[in-house]
């Protein structure tokens, strides 16, 4: 008995900490520890709790939730404290702010099993207010999550961003306060993406990401700014984007031989970096490259892609006058070869207005380098 209460003495001796020592930690307010607890995943903010006796109970009270799956399809068993929806329901249970600013799911291998259980989690931020909603499963997951029906006509939501997950294409869309909406890996129509754009008054960011069914973009709202199309799917051909109002666009990736620009007068940058494969690419990408310059021709900042140079090669065989003589910033995304020297040649002679051009190269050192000294003896 008295060893060990020497050793109890020893240990409490250790384990205080020395009276000129403060904690700091302690006496931070919550608004900052919240602030802290922002950048964290909820696992880790829930494991602070052993840094400091104060912020025990503080976790329960943040504002913003952030839930990082496992992203692997052989994850702890159901009865595993690891358990990925163990461990959101045993948050969300001990959680007692009345707000939730952020609740973000993602990585999380969805099964249809977990669909009442997404259900609630998303109810449970709903009756919450939350602002910043999304809901990213798992690309690897063999199954879509339906979005439920009281997510379409939620008053609060400014941000939403979802991947792999459904929406009923005859819902009505209200969101009067979301701002920037984000869409990824699902199934659209053009009369969906209308019933988004008048549902959403104040949209000033829209993202669709290898989304199909997308054929006709009309968008006549005021507000929105930025449009950004990555890869879409092979049944979304844009055949139309009519945005006047628009000030950035950017389509990035896939195989968009078919894409035409109406009216987007008021772009200000344009990133136009796709493939375009054709049986006949001497008339049908040239026709096109040419029909997309000349829409963005006023446009200060513009990006393209390999498939760019190639038909400016042929367009200066042909003698005809570059598209890009009032382009003030340029930047290609290529894979360079000596083919396309000629077309970087024509482009640098004709574009008068250039001011900075900016070359991300992908090929053999000796033609980048070329390509490099070129451009910077251009500009000097």
């Amino acid at each position: 008995m008295a060893e060990t209460s020497v050793h109890g003495a020893i240990h409490r001796e250790c384990s205080a900490p020395p009276p000129s020592r403060r904690d700091l930690i302690s006496g931070l307010p919550d608004a900052m520890i919240h602030n802290i607890f922002s950048f964290l995943p909820i696992h880790d903010v829930v494991k602070t709790c052993v840094l400091s006796k104060r912020w025990r109970p503080t976790w329960t009270t943040a504002t913003d939730l952030v839930f990082v799956g496992y992203d692997v399809y052989f994850e702890p068993p159901p009865d595993s404290p690891l358990f990925f929806p163990s461990i959101v329901d045993s948050v969300l249970s001990q959680f007692s702010s009345p707000t939730v600013k952020k609740f973000h799911l993602t990585r999380f291998m969805y099964d249809e099993a977990d669909r009442p259980r997404i259900d609630l989690w998303l109810r449970f931020a709903v009756r919450r207010s939350v602002e910043d909603l999304r809901l990213r499963l798992s690309q690897r997951s063999r199954f879509f999550y339906v979005l439920p029906e009281f997510l379409y006509c939620f008053s609060r939501l400014v941000r939403l961003d979802v991947g792999k997950c459904c929406f009923s294409l005859d819902m009505t869309i209200w969101w009067p306060c979301l701002k920037v909406l984000s869409i990824e890996d699902a199934q659209l129509s053009d009369d969906f993406l209308g019933r988004i754009f008048r549902g959403c008054p104040v949209l000033e960011s829209l993202v669709l990401s290898s989304c199909e069914g997308v054929n006709n973009i009309i968008i006549d709202s005021l507000c929105l700014k930025k449009l950004v199309l990555v890869s879409l799917g092979f049944g979304s051909y844009v055949k139309k984007l009519c945005a006047p109002h628009l000030l950035s666009l950017r389509v990035i990736g896939g195989n968009h031989a078919g894409f035409r620009l109406d009216d987007v007068s008021s772009l200000v940058e344009a990133d136009l970096d796709f493939s375009v494969e054709s049986r006949d690419p001497n008339s049908k990408g040239r026709d096109l490259l040419r029909h997309l310059l000349e829409k963005v021709r006023g446009v200060p900042t513009i990006t393209t892609g390999g498939w760019c140079l190639q038909v400016l090669s042929l367009l200066e065989m042909d003698g005809v006058p570059s598209p890009l003589s009032k382009c003030q910033n340029l930047i290609l995304h290529a894979p360079v070869n000596q083919w396309d020297l000629p077309g970087i040649a024509y482009m640098l002679r004709s574009s008068q207005c250039l001011e900075k051009l900016v070359i991300y190269l992908t090929c053999f050192p000796m033609v980048c380098s070329f390509a490099m000294v070129f451009s910077i003896r251009f500009l000097c």
